[in-house]
């Protein structure tokens, strides 16, 4: 595999396996929960360092979420035969209030309001791996949502 496209490979799947609905938080999806938290703040967008295991607005409530997408992004470099010492950026972004998008009026059959979800990885001599993904998600509301039951993912 080319060394450029080592960081894409890991974008795109920390990116798919933190928009699927398995990803999750005390068995409610996290991009929900997330998404309520953005509102507690008064923010649209949330940030998650996974170098640091800190994210922007804070919250104590997503250290497992961190810890889980840590060790994805560790295994995904190792696979990927990169140094996690060489990555030297590991972010993913979370943006509730993305700018209107001429594709969104097509997508007539959606649950919730668009948030666009992008994985950054930047390591030492190579070119940036990007990944975004555009989906739809309302805030977290129990009453509304029902509570998985499986063993979290990670």
């Amino acid at each position: 595999m080319p060394r450029s496209a080592r960081l894409k490979n890991i974008a795109a799947g920390l990116c798919s396996s933190f928009a699927s609905r398995n990803n999750d938080l005390d068995g409610y999806w996290s991009i929900g929960k997330l998404r309520s938290l953005c509102e507690r703040y008064g923010r649209h967008t949330v940030s998650l360092n996974l170098l640091t295991s800190s994210m922007q607005p804070p919250s104590s409530a997503f250290s497992s979420v961190l810890a889980c997408y840590r060790r994805v992004l560790e295994k995904l470099a190792y696979l990927s035969r990169i140094r996690l010492e060489e990555i030297t950026v590991a972010y993913i972004t979370l943006d509730f209030a993305p700018p209107p998008s001429p594709r969104a009026t097509d997508y007539k059959l959606h649950w919730g309001e668009p948030f666009v979800l992008t994985v950054t990885i930047n390591a030492n001599g190579r070119g940036p791996g990007i990944m975004r993904h555009v989906g739809y998600c309302r805030p977290h509301d129990p009453a509304r949502e029902s509570r998985s039951t499986r063993r979290a993912a990670c």
